[in-house]
């Protein structure tokens, strides 16, 4: 099970990638520049969170990864990634 959670409001649980993209679709609309939201599995090996200037931090067992994504494409692939347990290829993608 992933979980999504966003800095201005409530968490959603099971969630698909229709919820990213509406978290996604939120933050670009938001004035506030601190706005995040992140999706993580249920028992947080995996996290992954994105702010509104795309910068983004995967956590995986416990270690952080700072990353700077290129456009909300790159985010949603990323995403997509997670969503899809393909941590080896989200790994990679952000090194």
């Amino acid at each position: 099970m992933k979980y999504l959670q966003r800095a201005w409001s409530d968490g959603e649980d099971d969630i698909e990638m229709k919820n990213v993209l509406t978290a996604i679709a939120e933050i670009k609309e938001m004035d506030d520049e601190h706005g995040a939201f992140w999706v993580g599995t249920e028992d947080e090996e995996y996290v992954l969170e994105t702010d509104k200037s795309l910068k983004m931090i995967c956590v995986i067992d416990g270690k952080q990864i700072n990353y700077q994504a290129s456009d909300w494409q790159e985010v949603e692939k990323l995403y997509q990634l997670l969503l899809n347990e393909d941590f080896n290829a989200l790994v990679e993608a952000i090194k």
